[in-house]
């Protein structure tokens, strides 16, 4: 059984976010990607402070054009991330002397970014994690680097920009911490969809929202399937798609016994997936990663145990997770694939 195809049988695209070197260092891997995955993402080669870690003009696009390489060889979807992202901005950005020049350089990188690979993305994360009830704004909005330095009007900017660059792109806005049923997760999604709203009102184009779930086993708070239901339609009423865009499941908490938590990991992929797949306007699935090979949460357990949050194991063999992901896509209502005629065009990427 293959995740990319159970996942297309009901209108679905599934896909794995993967590294430059994985996918040409690891041929057992990529040959796993190939067979399960219908889609890709960079988990970290296309943000900024990857491609220009020293100064504007010293590119480092390698890595993104393998990947994108990858995708267009193998006829696979490749979805783009990120434009702007606070914790990814290089350092040379902070020592701009003002905000004329800082705006310049926004517009120049998402120009670049988005044009070079344009024709090929299927969406694009165009300003990551956005909001932060925390800092204290009334809208609920994240006031580091970008907002800080340049305004409100920033958003309004990295999207029109993008739209521009790459027409047939969707424009997602990608949040975190929007899943589960607590007071911090509400106050999350309160912001989220009053930016929207804030969004549509102005004509920002935004065509997706992407809902990450990194979600913990035990230890954080309650997941609600009907609290999240509720949310993904409040999301549908904007006339918005969704994309479950970073799934994966922190094991951090639970018993160190392999075949406990797998079971537990198992279980929270289907609890989670039953509900979400329930609304039809969630057209994709990604997981961050497809092997515990390769996994950001690799080293988070406190007993300093190898993490198993993702689908397969380091043997790069099924777990419980994947017969859950299975039985989550057949159980997915049915849903027209890919309606709007996002155009898959081939082009070549530019040197």
């Amino acid at each position: 059984m293959e995740l990319r195809k159970l996942a297309a049988e009901k209108g679905l695209i599934y896909g794995t976010a993967i590294s430059a070197t994985s996918i040409e260092g690891d041929p057992r891997f990529a040959d796993l990607v190939l067979r399960h995955a219908g889609l890709v993402v960079a988990e970290y080669d296309m943000k900024w402070q990857h491609l220009n870690p020293s100064k504007p003009e010293d590119d480092n696009y390698g890595p993104a054009d393998a990947i994108a390489a990858f995708a267009l060889d193998n006829g696979l979807v490749l979805r783009g991330h990120n434009l702007l992202w606070y914790r990814s901005t290089p350092h040379w950005f902070f020592d701009l002397p003002s905000q004329q020049e800082m705006e310049r350089a926004v517009v120049a990188h998402i120009r670049k970014l988005a044009e070079r690979y344009r024709g090929r993305v299927h969406s694009w994360d165009v300003v990551n994690e956005l909001i932060e009830p925390a800092n204290g704004r009334p809208d609920g909005l994240r006031t580091a680097a970008f907002l800080d330095q340049m305004g409100l009007d920033y958003i309004e900017l990295a999207h029109r920009t993008a739209r521009d660059a790459d027409p047939n792109a969707r424009l997602v806005v990608n949040e975190y911490s929007v899943e589960l049923d607590s007071r911090e997760h509400e106050a999350r999604r309160a912001a989220l969809l009053g930016l929207l709203e804030r969004m549509q009102r102005s004509g920002t184009p935004v065509d997706a929202v992407g809902i990450q779930a990194h979600l913990p086993v035990t230890g954080g708070a309650p997941f609600s399937a009907s609290r999240l239901r509720r949310f993904l339609a409040e999301i549908a009423g904007l006339g918005l798609t969704i994309q479950i865009t970073e799934l994966d499941i922190i094991d951090r908490d639970v018993p160190a016994d392999e075949t406990v938590r797998d079971q537990l990991v198992a279980d929270t992929y289907g609890h989670f997936l039953d509900a979400a797949l329930d609304e039809p306007a969630v057209k994709m699935v990604v997981t961050w990663g497809l092997s515990d090979r390769y996994s950001w949460l690799t080293n988070s357990r406190r007993d300093r145990l190898p993490a198993r949050p993702l689908p397969f194991d380091a043997d790069l063999e099924p777990k419980p997770a994947f017969d859950a992901m299975v039985r989550a896509f057949a159980n997915a209502p049915q849903r027209p694939a890919d309606e709007d005629g996002w155009p898959r065009s081939r082009i070549t990427v530019q040197s």
